[in-house]
């Protein structure tokens, strides 16, 4: 995958703890994703700790909490990366 997701050379995702990525949803309901970590598991998968939050679109926010999501499941989640 092109962009903010090409691989390092050490097999890690171009992603770096603080960033964040939307997702908007149906019904214009926005995913917020802000990175806490990367780490591999015992079988050397990639995943991706992050906080989430969702908007609606009268403007509630509502905080989801720590996630943990492979690499690949994450960059499919969460296409755009947005200002912090």
């Amino acid at each position: 995958m092109g962009g903010w997701f090409h691989k390092k050379t050490d097999g890690r995702a171009d992603l770096e703890p603080g960033w964040v990525f939307r997702n908007i949803r149906p019904g214009n309901v926005v995913e917020v994703a802000k990175i806490h970590s990367l780490s591999k598991d015992s079988l050397g998968i990639p995943h991706v700790r992050f906080d989430m939050m969702l908007f609606t679109p009268g403007q509630t926010r509502m905080l989801e909490g720590r996630r943990v999501l492979c690499l690949a499941s994450f960059t499919k989640q969460f296409p755009e990366r947005v200002s912090a």
